[in-house]
């Protein structure tokens, strides 16, 4: 790391201030008005110091004024300048005592990262409605923990397609136009794959010599359209109490 020195522009900045502050009030005194600088002369008192200033005021009292006022603001820009950027100014008092304190504290933070052990490093404060003693707080996944990096996966870089121009007869076969597209040998067929259930072959019943498959032919009922009439209901009424009546003498 290449340490690079302190800049000197901070000493130049009071007296080039003072210099164009000075310069600014000459010009001032120069191109005011005669009648308002004779206003601003009786006022400030200078006339009953000085004589000479007294008005009415001439080319030579005007260069007098600017000369003066030009060095008055320059010294005063000068020093306050210089009391707030110079050497041992406010500035540089106050950066110096904020560079001290952030020493101090890079120190102090440093040396608890050192008595601490590696896990206990940046793990984070629960609230206390967030804590749970079977769910303590953890230190968050780090780049250490993950290992040795993976190599870098080169991309397959493939060959781009050649195009071809197209077929003056374009009713040719494909084969004719493209050989590569329609292979040689045909593709191998596709492996049989056995049920995964096996199931018998259903077979006819076999009969003895005589012997007859009896069918029962079911009862069937008058069809009921709508609702039931009174005589049905009576008749299930009367085969319901037989039902009843035969299971309970049994």
């Amino acid at each position: 790391m290449v340490a690079i020195p302190p800049s000197n522009l901070k000493y130049w900045i009071a007296p080039v201030g003072g210099l164009i502050a000075g310069c600014l009030a000459a010009l001032v005194a120069l191109l005011i008005p005669a009648l308002m600088l004779e206003d601003l002369v009786w006022n400030s008192g200078i006339a009953a110091v000085v004589a000479v200033a007294q008005p009415p005021l001439g080319t030579t009292a005007r260069a007098l004024l600017a000369l003066g006022g030009g060095v008055l603001v320059a010294a005063v820009t000068w020093s306050g300048l210089f009391l707030l950027f110079g050497s041992g100014g406010f500035f540089e008092s106050v950066l110096a005592a904020r560079a001290a304190n952030r020493k101090t504290l890079d120190a102090a933070v440093a040396t608890m990262a050192d008595d601490l052990p590696f896990d206990d490093h940046r793990i984070p404060t629960l609230r206390r409605a967030d804590a749970h003693p079977d769910a303590p707080a953890r230190r968050p996944l780090t780049a250490r923990d993950l290992g040795v990096p993976m190599p870098p996966v080169e991309p397959t870089r493939t060959a781009p397609p050649v195009i071809r121009d197209l077929p003056a007869d374009l009713d040719q076969p494909l084969s004719a136009f493209d050989p590569a597209a329609v292979p040689d040998a045909p593709r191998e067929p596709v492996r049989p794959v056995s049920a995964l259930h096996s199931v018998a072959p259903r077979t006819a019943p076999t009969l003895a010599a005589g012997e007859r498959i009896t069918s029962v032919e079911l009862p069937r009922g008058p069809i009921e359209d709508g609702a039931p009439s009174i005589e049905s209901l009576l008749r299930r009424l009367e085969r319901s109490t037989r039902q009843a009546h035969r299971a309970t003498a049994r």
